[in-house]
């Protein structure tokens, strides 16, 4: 069992050990039912950033008696396991080659728009 699920586990036995529904459970704390669902499943993600996890949680274990240094402590060390890995393990990769030159295209446009004044010029003067 993932830490994440035990902290749900342990928030669902207290819940129940409690005798309260989701419902009232979420009232009181004025959320959704589904934001106390996420919890006690330990689907922390679905909660948004981690600031508002740590929050629900805190807020939840509060309301249900259980010890904040416990439930919060666990999510702390979950939440470490899940950092980002150390970006300067990262081996480097050297930039991309910049983009082809495109002065020859711009020449031959500026040549063909040339061409064209110089033709629709002549062609003027002979009418």
């Amino acid at each position: 069992m993932s830490d994440a699920v035990a902290i749900g586990t342990q928030l669902l036995a207290a819940r129940e050990r409690l005798g309260l529904s989701l419902p009232e459970v979420a009232a009181s704390l004025h959320v959704d039912v589904a934001v106390i669902e996420s919890l006690e499943a330990g689907r922390f993600f679905a909660l948004g950033a981690p600031v508002f996890a740590r929050g629900y949680l805190r807020h939840y274990a509060e309301l249900l008696g259980e010890p904040l240094d416990d439930v919060t402590g666990r999510y702390h060390t979950l939440r470490e396991a899940a950092s980002s890995p150390d970006i300067t393990a990262v081996p480097y990769l050297p930039p991309p080659p910049p983009p082809r030159a495109r002065w020859p295209l711009v020449l031959l446009a500026i040549v063909l728009v040339l061409a064209v004044l110089i033709w629709w010029a002549m062609g003027v003067k002979r009418a």
